[in-house]
């Protein structure tokens, strides 16, 4: 019966997407000067992989690049060709067009063929220039027996009774185990020469994907010893005759070739791959499966919640057991849901291999030499913010680039090295993540920042700190570059980095020394499913405020209120004058408390704006899982979402953000100042 293969294709975009990801890794920390075997053999798998996989579908552009590759690799790897800063470019440039393609295939993006038709002429260009003239071999032969010295065992395979499209496959794929060295074939079998570091084993696996065993015999020339696959007769199920004891032939005696010298490897200073020639212990989940798992896991949470709410006014002394359960019920919800949170959980290293690529061509677009760091690649993110926080990173690795690192002339003028660092950080804070952009530039300038900041009308006042100088970059429209280029000078950029930072719940904030450098600095929480909030009431109304832009709780004395003409009320806090906000007025709710005097007062603050809240009262601090409204019902002004409490009712998380922009607060702070 014919099988849909189709149904397989997910499959193969994902482990070629992540094939890429490590290709990409491979070139960019490959030593041009000086490559290792391992890592020209490591891109000719992958190279290979992908080739294989894309014939198995019939992707014809997939396999039209990647067997030019494989054909330009393949002289690298015996010899036959230098690696240069030419292969290195050509196959970066290689990778692009198969992602373009791979994106074709699999979201029907356009694909440029004139592109993918220059790449491959290059490709078959510098096969053909490297034929005709033979650079430096990578790896040293040993002519006398005709066996790389990187390889340490020698074997004699024969095959019998194999088709010549088998007998060609199998060539290719034993080719990925080391060098085939010889090779003759006659009307019954085919012998093949093969010098390798891999044993029978492997060998004989290989073998078993294109041929049956029984074709394959396999004798390894230094021990002569011969691997057969045995029958049912010599395991002795031929009725328990005895077992036939066969007479081997052993090959014709050779001289043995010389032992190989010791190869002696540096320690190797890049990362690890996760995905090339790994055996993977993970299984593939669609990630709607994931969130749906989630969403079930807080359905379940809130049961408890309602249960446990429900619970509270029996004797214990009676229900010792059904409250021991409810306690227990609650604790192993609470782990489920740790447990199936962590599941969307990925780690940062997915967000910072994105920048090695990027930093290597604009620094060399700007004759820069820049040497990117990385930390915490294993620090893990809720794989939303992963997906939003790539674009506010991109904006700050950029702006270090080309406004902070000096050129290498400028750096060596100022006594430091030519060279500049970038870094790229994660660690974990409490239930955050610091992510920190630092350069070792020039560090921000004080005074330009200031004179253009008044260029522009923004008001300064008297005394103004580093720190707040520092915020007014993220001003919109606001740069201090001299002229415009396609990478900056526009504007545009910080004040969205700092928007984008800011609706996912983080902080961004900067740090610089003139002549030292600057350290950019942004908190997210962990994930935006679970938060905490606190929970106020107005009348008879819950809502949520999440925790993070709470400043502060109070009941206010009638000497730090004023009212402000045709403007509102304000209350002195802390030397500042903040517009007090009646929410039953944002929500058109009823209220037990008009007056500030007799209510509460909830301060929050975002994006350098604050309020003061009037609540009737604060309900307490909790752990709350976020429902999408939008989704179920529509856009609500000020809402960002929606919970259900455990006593079943469902209260509104109000978007402070949002609040804080609106009509409510658009009295200027400068004008409270001066009140």
């Amino acid at each position: 019966m014919a099988i849909d293969i189709s149904q397989f294709s997910e499959i193969f975009f994902d482990e070629t997407e992540e094939l890429l990801a490590d290709l990409e890794k491979l070139l960019l920390t490959v030593d041009v000067d000086n490559p290792d075997l391992e890592d020209i053999n490591a891109i000719f798998r992958i190279a290979h992989s992908i080739k294989g996989g894309a014939a198995t579908f019939g992707f014809v552009d997939l396999i039209e690049i990647t067997h030019v590759l494989e054909s330009m690799l393949d002289k690298i790897r015996h010899g036959e060709a230098q690696f240069t800063l030419q292969h290195q470019e050509i196959l970066l440039q290689s990778r692009d067009v198969l992602k373009m393609q791979l994106d074709g295939l699999r979201l029907n993006t356009p694909v440029d063929t004139e592109m993918a038709a220059d790449v491959k002429m290059v490709l078959e260009s510098m096969i053909d220039k490297n034929a005709l003239a033979p650079a430096p071999q990578v790896l040293d032969v040993a002519t006398e027996s005709n066996v790389s010295s990187a390889f340490t065992r020698q074997f004699h395979i024969e095959l019998s009774n194999t088709s010549s499209k088998d007998t060609e496959a199998l060539i290719e794929e034993l080719s990925l185990l080391g060098d085939l060295i010889g090779q003759s074939a006659d009307a019954q079998k085919t012998v093949l020469e093969l010098a390798t570091n891999e044993g029978e084993d492997e060998i004989l696996a290989l073998c078993s994907f294109v041929l049956d065993l029984d074709q394959v015999k396999i004798i390894e020339q230094n021990t002569q010893s011969q691997v057969e696959l045995p029958t049912d007769e010599d395991l002795g199920f031929g009725f328990f005759d005895e077992p036939k004891v066969e007479t081997i032939e052993k090959p014709v005696e050779v001289a043995p070739p010389p032992p190989p010298a010791p190869v002696v490897k540096k320690p190797s200073t890049k990362p690890e791959l996760a995905h090339v020639n790994a055996e993977s212990s993970t299984i593939r989940v669609s990630v709607e499966k994931v969130d749906q798992l989630i969403n079930l896991v807080g359905e379940l949470v809130i049961t408890h919640a309602m249960i446990a709410k429900r619970s509270e006014g029996l004797d214990i002394a009676l229900h010792e057991k059904l409250l021991n359960g409810i306690t227990q019920l609650g604790q192993n919800s609470r782990d489920l849901q740790e447990t199936a949170m962590s599941m969307r959980m990925m780690p940062m290293e997915v967000v910072f291999s994105r920048f090695p690529r990027m930093v290597r061509e604009l620094s060399t677009k700007l004759g820069k030499q820049i040497n990117l760091v990385t930390q915490g690649n294993s620090i893990e993110l809720d794989k939303g913010l992963i997906e939003k926080i790539v674009d506010p990173l991109t904006h700050l690795v950029r702006n270090s680039i080309d406004h902070g690192i000096e050129s290498s002339d400028a750096r060596l003028e100022k006594g430091k090295p030519a060279v500049g660092r970038l870094g790229l950080s994660a660690i974990h804070q409490g239930g955050h993540v610091l992510i920190e952009v630092t350069d070792d530039g020039a560090g921000l300038n004080r005074d330009k920042i200031l004179n253009k900041a008044r260029a522009e009308g923004i008001a300064i006042r008297d005394g103004i700190t580093d720190e707040e100088v520092w915020q007014l970059i993220f001003a919109p429209g606001f740069s201090t570059a001299d002229a415009v280029t396609d990478l900056s000078g526009r504007g545009v950029g910080m004040d969205v980095v700092k928007r984008n930072i800011i609706s996912l719940g983080g902080t961004v904030n900067v740090q610089s020394a003139a002549g030292v450098g600057t350290i950019t600095t942004v908190s997210l929480p962990l994930t935006l499913a679970i938060l905490d909030g606190m929970s106020v009431k107005v009348g008879d109304e819950t809502y949520i405020l999440p925790l993070n832009y709470v400043v502060e709780s109070f009941q206010p004395s009638a000497a730090n209120i004023k009212e402000i003409s045709g403007q509102g009320t304000v209350i002195f806090v802390r030397g500042e004058y903040l517009p007090i906000v009646p929410l039953h007025r944002v929500f058109n709710t009823e209220t037990n408390h008009t007056d500030p005097l007799s209510g509460i007062l909830v301060i929050i603050a975002s994006e350098d704006r604050k309020a003061a809240l009037l609540v009737d009262e604060l309900v307490g601090q909790q752990q709350i899982v976020v429902k999408n409204i939008e989704s179920n019902y529509r856009k609500v002004p000020n809402i960002s979402g929606a919970t259900i409490m455990g006593d079943g009712s469902v209260s509104l998380i109000i978007d402070v953000t949002d609040l804080l922009r609106s009509n409510y607060t658009r009295t200027s702070a400068e004008f409270y100042r001066s009140a």
